[in-house]
């Protein structure tokens, strides 16, 4: 039914318990006025969350019929209503037109704004006071949990120090209020120069003990137990990062190498990376690649341009930093 055809009485009604168009309460005999007065009493009732005209149903079945619907946080017998409470089936409105009414449940109504601090989860937005990256993974070396993500995200392209803070979401995303959530740890200085000496762009920072309990350990596409692969062509991979969400992408080039100029270090040589069509965008850094098939992590993202996509072999980032991807 089109908006222009709902029925001029039920607009008449809603206008009346909004206090907008229409008549007004003065404008009605003594008895309908009353009636109007009680049942925006009730409206100011704070289990009630919307007032709109719909389908009646019954029994949780739709009717055909439009009604006055009153939209409740959660529906109460009722035998557990005040009597001045319960909404009348029947309002009359002008010219004592009968409008029938119905009550149906919605829930907590909220903002629907996604917005993203904690638990502590691969794939949203970490950084430092100046750089913003993705989280790649919560990973363990003994007993201690710690951040997975790229050296230029966490430490500031190998020239942080240890003890540096680490925050969740990262800078660039905090809106003026930043959250500590660690420490940066283990820290991997780049061999700079034209040589193509780096394997690695990684680094760890250990999750403060309050956020022990804040921390969702699934990485997207991930199978549990959490398990690695090598690279190969072909391979379709899947990322969730903090710019570009969700995203895929096919392994092209195993063997990749690259001369990249870092910001404040310099040309950096990295060989034996994976290329791969574009899945990323900046902001995407220190995400986790994983196998599409077998659900296996085969990668660590860290660069990229508009016509591909770059990661780490990830069995060069553990045998790194000697850690193990923890799952509680």
């Amino acid at each position: 039914m089109a908006k222009s055809d709902t029925p001029k009485e039920l607009l008449e009604a809603l206008d009346l318990i909004r206090g907008t168009r229409g008549p007004k309460p003065e404008s009605l005999d003594v008895l309908e006025a009353k009636h109007v007065d009680r049942v925006r009493t009730i409206f100011e009732d704070p289990n009630i969350v919307a007032v709109g005209i719909a389908e009646k149903r019954t029994e949780n079945k739709k009717t055909g019929e439009l009604g006055l619907c009153f939209y409740v946080e959660k529906k109460i017998t009722k035998a557990k209503v005040k009597s001045n409470r319960i909404i009348p089936p029947v309002l009359s409105v002008a010219d004592r037109r009968a409008v029938f009414t119905d009550v149906q449940e919605i829930g907590k109504v909220r903002p629907q704004v996604n917005k993203r601090k904690s638990p502590l989860l691969s794939g949203f937005s970490v950084g430092n006071d100046t750089d913003t990256g993705t989280l790649g993974a919560i990973v363990k070396k003994g007993k201690r949990l710690f951040l997975l993500s790229n050296s230029h995200v966490l430490a500031r392209s190998g020239k942080g120090k240890a003890g540096d803070e680490i925050i969740y979401p990262g800078e660039a995303d905090t809106s003026g209020k930043t959250q500590a959530v660690g420490v940066l740890t283990d820290i991997l200085p780049f061999k700079r120069g034209n040589d193509f000496l780096n394997r690695v762009d990684a680094a760890l920072a250990r999750v403060d003990a309050g956020f022990l309990d804040e921390i969702d350990f699934s990485i997207r596409g991930a199978k549990s137990p959490l398990a690695t692969i090598d690279p190969v062509r072909d391979m379709k991979i899947v990322m969730r990062g903090r710019t570009s969400g969700n995203s895929e992408g096919v392994v092209e080039d195993v063997h990749f190498s690259i001369v990249l100029a870092y910001p404040g270090v310099g040309k950096v040589g990295f060989i034996d990376q994976v290329k791969c069509t574009r899945y990323s965008k900046p902001g995407d850094s220190g995400a986790i690649i994983v196998d599409k098939k077998s659900g296996k992590i085969v990668g660590l993202h860290f660069a990229g341009s508009t016509e591909g996509s770059i990661f780490n072999p990830i069995s060069e980032v553990v045998k790194a930093f000697k850690f193990r991807f923890a799952e509680k």
